[in-house]
């Protein structure tokens, strides 16, 4: 019988996930379309399909995430920090965590923070985070790389008094940096400092970034578009456009993760 109970229990969670994955894969590809280019319709299917997969394998380690993960790799050069996103935690590194081992960089740390906090408060948390990293491990610097709204928590922290000279590097992957489209509920404080024309995406619309910065973004991006939000180059970062992506499978892609490591790799020559 209780066997029985937990097989039931574990196939209603699946359902639930599975129901809630295509929920937010049919609602945010139906809002995206009107603000990107059209494509063929098998592209459509693929793609919608390759963020599904990637939603259902990598929600399942959010619990597990809060508890592992600080440290997610070993090395010997300048640390590297992945940033999360809205409603996730550093699970979502996993993959890229692998790739960037491989190419022999970090030591790598996943950084948690409460999502529905403000930017500001997220931003001190990390900085206290990364004090942390750098009396671990002897340097004085490190290399940022983050998703989404973690792309404007790591910008906020390396415009900061206490950031200025730390981060060697930053890298955001399908950051809003001119606010999001969506008009329906967005929780918490942050979700508020997001939208578009907010007064906080407003202020910072022309702050030239203060690091060698990447910014790395996709042409048919579910939750940030158009993909002209994602754009730095104007203040004096660097944007590179992938072709297709959704928002999670932006971190799944070897493209991207290639493109980042090129990147760190030039700016550390």
């Amino acid at each position: 019988m209780t066997t029985r109970l937990a097989e039931l229990i574990i196939l209603d969670v699946c359902g639930v996930l599975v129901l809630g994955a295509c929920v937010y894969l049919l609602v945010s590809y139906f809002v995206m379309a009107p603000h990107v280019g059209p494509r063929p319709r098998t592209r459509h299917v693929i793609a919608m399909l390759r963020e599904l997969f990637y939603v259902i394998i990598t929600q399942p380690l959010v619990p597990l995430y809060y508890v592992v993960g600080r440290k997610m790799g070993p090395g010997d050069g300048l640390p590297v920090i992945f940033v999360h996103g809205y409603f996730q935690n550093r699970s979502n590194f996993w993959w890229l965590a692998r790739q960037f081992e491989k190419a022999s960089l970090g030591p790598l740390f996943g950084f948690n923070y409460p999502w529905i906090e403000s930017i500001d408060e997220s931003s001190q948390r990390l900085s206290a985070f990364i004090d942390s990293v750098c009396a671990e491990t002897g340097e004085s610097q490190v290399i940022l790389v983050a998703h989404s709204l973690g792309g404007l928590i790591a910008l906020e922290y390396a415009h900061s008094g206490t950031g200025r000279g730390r981060v060697a590097e930053c890298i955001t992957v399908g950051t809003p940096h001119g606010g999001v489209k969506w008009r329906g509920p967005i929780l918490g404080r942050a979700g508020r400092e997001l939208r578009e024309g907010a007064p906080f995406v407003r202020e910072r619309q022309s702050r030239q970034v203060p690091t060698p910065t990447l910014s790395v973004f996709s042409t048919h991006d579910n939750i940030v578009h158009p993909p002209s939000t994602s754009e730095l180059a104007s203040r004096g970062g660097r944007d590179l456009v992938v072709d297709g992506h959704g928002h999670l499978s932006l971190l799944y892609s070897r493209e991207v993760a290639n493109a980042l490591i090129g990147f760190i790799r030039h700016c550390d020559e």
